[in-house]
């Protein structure tokens, strides 16, 4: 799939952790927002690409070296597990929708998507709820 998609997937040797890189991209986040997709990206290839320990606060540090992030602000955060509580909120959120995997959808804050699903079958389901929205607001 990765290979349809044109995107470089590399097997990693190891799998590491995520609990830092989480608290990093919540840190790029606030600092940083219009940058979050660049360090989201950044951790993705730190993880499938060049197989580097993204629970190393150096390297979560590296990858926003450019972003706007203050200097130490990423390697204090995640050696301290300061974001460690809103990540653990998130997750509980997750949950209560129902979400315990990835990837998973949730639209229009009413319906969760489990799971890898086509476009055909987004586009169905943004119509019906476009539909039940449309029939809320116009009632016969």
């Amino acid at each position: 799939m990765a290979e349809e998609l044109e995107v470089k997937l590399v097997s990693p040797n190891r799998f590491y952790p995520t609990r830092r890189a989480h608290q990093a991209a919540l840190v790029v986040e606030y600092a940083s927002p219009e940058k979050a997709p660049v360090y989201h990206d950044r951790l993705y290839a730190s993880i499938w690409e060049d197989q580097r320990d993204i629970e190393d606060p150096e390297v979560l540090a590296e990858l926003a070296a450019d972003l706007s992030v203050p200097p130490g602000l990423i390697e204090r955060v995640v050696s301290n597990d300061e974001l460690w509580p809103a990540v653990l909120s998130s997750m509980e959120r997750a949950h209560e929708w129902g979400a315990t995997g990835t990837p998973s959808w949730v639209i229009d804050n009413k319906l969760l998507v489990p799971g890898l699903q086509d476009d055909a079958f987004f586009d169905r389901v943004i119509e019906r709820l476009t539909a039940i929205k449309m029939s809320e607001q116009n009632p016969e």
